[in-house]
Parts: C-alpha cells; structure tokens; sequence
C-alpha cells in the first residue's frame, strides 16, 4: 500500500500565533477598504434611485435611466457579496 502523503504545513508558523501573517493582515485590510467603499456606492445609488422614484407619478413609466441605476445597484450588491465571502 502506499504511505499517505505529507501534511500540507509541518511546522506551525511564528506569525501563527498572532494568528496572521503581515501580508494577510495587509490583504485583509485592503478587503475591508474595498468592502467599506462599495457599500458606502451602493449606498449613495439607492439613495438616488430612492429619491428619482418619488419623483415619479404612479402613471409615469419607469425610464431608462432608472434600469440602468437599479442594474448597477445590481452590480454593486453581488460585489459586495463576493468581498463578503473572501
């Protein structure tokens, strides 16, 4: 029979005990920034798309320009998603 293979880390790592290494901590960080200026996008496009829709009578149709700004609120919302999961 074959013997198993090799554990993937032998040793436990000296930044290990921080819990993260200065390059994760970095990339962590740049996540997080990322994460905090798509929200703070979204935000601000719901707000208007908001305020465009009150604007609007009830017989009026919806118009182009709010497609276009409720699929890119679309966009941002799955952006954030993906930085949410990572």
């Amino acid at each position: 029979m074959p013997s198993p293979p090799e554990p993937a880390e032998t040793e436990p790592h000296a930044a290990s005990a921080t819990g993260r290494t200065p390059s994760q901590r970095a990339l962590l960080q740049q996540q997080e920034r990322e994460f905090r200026e798509s929200l703070a996008s979204l935000s601000e496009r719901v707000n208007e798309l908001k305020e465009e829709v009150a604007e609007l009578h009830s017989s009026s149709i919806f118009s182009v320009k709010i497609y276009k700004q409720s699929s890119e609120i679309e966009r941002l919302a799955k952006q954030l998603k993906n930085l949410a999961k990572s």
